[in-house]
């Protein structure tokens, strides 16, 4: 390991898992660290590529979502039983998803894009909500809605982007209508949307945030400031970016927090990225790099936190490296880095930081066991501890790790 360095707008088949296919202890690398146990919920998840979680029957638990892009298919799994129930069977090409009560109804429904191709930059991208039955244990072909269309629409995310107490919803093509390979050379159309009076038949109220960024690949909504307003962080070939609404008198605001990896296109800028904080507080931003890089990276803030801040590489072994999160997994007020890639060798990890000898260790959560597209972090067992769930591409796996707490 190397060293650590006012805008406002209105917006059947069931599969029971009474036992888990694989429950295996998996050690930590340092005295001291929370372990976790490994439970395979699907081994047939081909074409695998996000996963969520949300109680989305109403009994308190918190779910997992789960959605696959080729052969298309959008699935949740009951906790604790982990039983696999149907959303949709009508859409193809799967990339995202995320989950609100979007109709105020009491009961959790769920954003898709599907329709993604990334060869394919002048059509698809279509974006839909489902409806929750109310009975999802039994209804397992949700009503399906019309948000919007944009080509290549890749990432979506819920925040209260605008300080108005009501959630937007934000959209985030990874490339610009007719960008085509190697170069990407098309800015992008980043658009945020409210959500109407009456949702399922209405038009959905949009702004256009940004149309500068090209290869966007990550997101992540953080409180930057605490000003009420939730603020996002990009990773594209233009590095890391936080985006703030309503914030010295401008509309949108733009702010380079890091500038990613230097090179020739398409190996630049930022892929995944994430916020944390560090011993004592200290507010770090981390990243994969380059597009779908071999790098993971940490940015923390200079003596001027106003430039962009200092870049160090903790990792730089990832084969297609494809998703990272953040999050505190041993309650000990400082946050890991979790993080993995797609390709093999299949590797999933978690970085610890240590302030004894200021290093990024490496802990292995799963060595060889998925082939990470995408993760989830939460409280699954409401033990007050969160646990870890990844989707795999080339593994065709949906795994939850269950934090010990010990």
């Amino acid at each position: 390991m190397r060293r650590k360095g006012s805008f406002v707008f209105n917006f059947g088949l069931l599969f029971l898992f009474s036992s888990f296919l694989t429950a295996c202890q998996l050690a930590d690398a340092r005295r001291g660290f929370v372990t976790f146990s490994k439970h395979t919920l699907d081994e047939t998840m081909q074409g695998g590529y996000g996963v969520d979680t949300a109680d989305i029957d109403g009994d308190g638990l918190r779910d997992i979502i789960a959605l696959s892009t080729n052969p298309a298919r959008f699935v949740w799994y009951k906790n604790p039983t982990w039983e696999r129930f149907n959303i949709t069977s009508v859409t193809e090409r799967n990339i995202a998803t995320a989950p609100h009560d979007i109709d105020s109804d009491g009961d959790v429904d769920l954003v898709l894009a599907s329709e993604f191709a990334l060869s394919r930059s002048t059509e698809g991208g279509v974006v839909h909500w489902f409806e929750n039955p109310g009975n999802p244990l039994e209804n397992q072909e949700w009503a399906m809605h019309l948000i919007d269309q944009i080509p290549t629409s890749h990432r979506v995310k819920w925040g209260d982007i605008n300080g108005d107490g009501a959630m937007e919803l934000v959209n985030l093509p990874i490339i610009g209508t007719g960008a085509a390979a190697p170069l990407y050379d098309v800015n992008l159309e980043f658009t945020a949307y409210a959500i109407p009076s009456n949702p399922a038949v209405e038009p959905w109220p949009k702004v256009l945030l940004d149309q500068n960024m090209q290869m966007a690949h990550g997101i992540r909504m953080v409180e930057w400031d605490a000003d009420q307003r939730t603020d996002i962080l990009t990773a594209s070939f233009q590095g890391v970016q936080l985006f703030q609404l309503g914030v010295n008198g401008s509309m949108v605001t733009s702010r380079q927090i890091g500038v990613g990896l230097v090179g020739e296109r398409p190996g630049i800028g930022s892929s995944e990225v994430d916020m944390g904080a560090m011993p004592g507080g200290e507010r770090f931003v981390a990243a994969i790099e380059p597009w779908h890089g071999n790098e993971v990276v940490v940015y923390t803030a200079g003596d001027d936190s106003s430039e962009t801040w200092d870049r160090q590489t903790i990792e730089t072994e990832f084969v297609g490296g494809h998703a990272l999160l953040v999050a505190d997994l041993d309650n000990d007020g400082v946050d890991e880095i979790v993080a993995g890639h797609r390709s093999e060798p299949y590797n999933l990890f978690i970085y610890r930081y240590d302030d004894r000898n200021d290093e990024w260790d490496r802990i292995g959560l799963d060595v060889g066991g998925i082939g990470l597209a995408g993760l989830a972090i939460d409280d699954l067992n409401g033990d007050g501890f969160k646990d870890i769930v990844g989707i795999g591409t080339g593994t065709r796996n949906v795994v939850y790790y269950e934090n010990s707490g010990k």
